[in-house]
Order: structure tokens, then sequence, then C-alpha cells
């Protein structure tokens, strides 16, 4: 086989339940799965991008933009509760199959997280290509008010407990550590780890923090997404 640094695997299920057909709904000037292509397309490496979907009307809404091979997702990974690993690890052997390829870092770039910069997925990259990680992710960090020890969870009839046991010894927010969320901007990881350990964890994972980031989940988020990168575009 020959040999390709990356392969950008972009996953658009069809059956989002927030919104209808979130993936191609319009974000600023583009829709959600176009922008991620484009993106992807903008990064300086010798690549393939893969749109792992189960619908041929995705594909055809990106034929203009790739011209790679394409094939619909099989059944088992259609469903909501379908996790990251089996789509990336589906897309790896797919792309290995139809482009007689090896590559040396999978990279999962999602629609839902269109304020991503280039320099994001860069720094993921290089992460795994240059420094030794077995995977790295993006993330932000968590503003302390909201921190995992100061979180709450009803129980029977009612009752209110600490979500954690540790949170009785916290008195106030100087005793608490930096917790991070991660928001979709880019996830890398080396081929054999993904196969091997099934995980993003098991391994040296690089934690790239950005800013704040939003995941698209509601039609407020995409609205608020949207206005922003329209003011970009016009500055």
């Amino acid at each position: 086989m020959n040999k390709k640094k990356v392969l950008f695997v972009v996953p658009a299920r069809s059956g989002s339940k927030g919104i209808k057909d979130k993936n191609i709904q319009i974000c600023g000037n583009d829709t959600l799965l176009r922008l991620s292509i484009n993106i992807c397309k903008s990064v300086e490496i010798d690549s393939h991008i893969f749109v792992s979907t189960d619908s041929e009307k995705y594909i055809q809404h990106v034929a203009d933009l790739i011209n790679n091979k394409h094939l619909l997702r099989p059944n088992y990974l259609s469903g909501d509760q379908v996790g990251d690993i089996e789509v990336l690890t589906h897309a790896l052997h797919a792309c290995e199959a139809l482009y007689q390829q090896e590559y040396s870092c999978i990279v999962m770039v999602q629609p839902t997280s269109p304020l991503r910069k280039i320099k994001n997925i860069n720094d993921c990259i290089e992460a795994v290509l240059k420094n030794g990680f077995s995977s790295a992710l993006t993330a932000h960090k968590v503003d302390l008010k909201y921190h995992p020890l100061k979180s709450l969870k009803l129980c029977e009839d009612n009752l209110v407990e600490p979500y954690l046991s540790d949170s009785s010894k916290i008195i106030s927010r100087q005793q608490l550590d930096s917790t991070y969320i991660r928001n979709g901007a880019c996830y890398a990881i080396k081929p054999d780890h993904l196969c091997l350990k099934k995980s993003f964890f098991k391994g040296k994972t690089k934690l790239i923090e950005t800013e704040e980031m939003i995941s698209i989940d509601s039609q407020y988020e995409l609205d608020y997404c949207s206005k922003l990168l329209k003011n970009k575009n016009q500055i």
C-alpha cells in the first residue's frame, strides 16, 4: 500500500433529532458539512477526506468539493447510540481498502463545531505525527462555578446529594483544579492505537486547549454560530 499521512473523517449521520438534517443546515455562508470539508482541504498535508454518512443526499451535497469515492455506513453504524471509535475504525478500514493507502494519523472533524480554526487541527496533527502522542483532542476550560465537585444529583424521593463524594471537602474555588470539556473541533489518533486500544485515552493523550467553543445541538446555538461566522466574514 501507498502511505498517506492523514485521513480526515467527517462524521455526518443524517438522523439528528434536535435539528432536522443538522449537518447540512446553513451556518454563516455555507452548511456545517461543507464548512468542515473546506477547512480540511485548507490543511496543507498529504491527505484523504472521507465523509462518514448513512445518507446519499449528504454525499451529493458535497460532491463538488471532494472527488473521493464514497460508500454509505452499514446499518449497524447508523443509529444514535454509535460511538466515535466505531465510526473511525470503519472509515479507516474502508479507506485503506478503497484507496490502497496506509495512514499515519486519523483526524475527526465534526460538522457541529464550525468555529474551529485551522490551528486547532494543525496542533492535533502535530501532536500525533511529530510529538509522539498516541492521540490528541481539543477542549476548552470549564468555568470553576460549573466544576464537577460543585454538581448535584437528585436521588430517590427527590432528595439532593453531591454528584461526587469529595464535594464536602471543597470550601472555596481556590481548592479546585481546572477541568476541561471536549468541544469537537478536532480529534487525532494513530491508527494502531485506534484499532487496539479503542479509545482516545488509553495512551499518551495531548489536550489541545482552545478558546471556548460551541458544539451545536440546538437551533439557538446554530443561529448564534451563524451570526458569528457572518460577522467574521464581513470583517
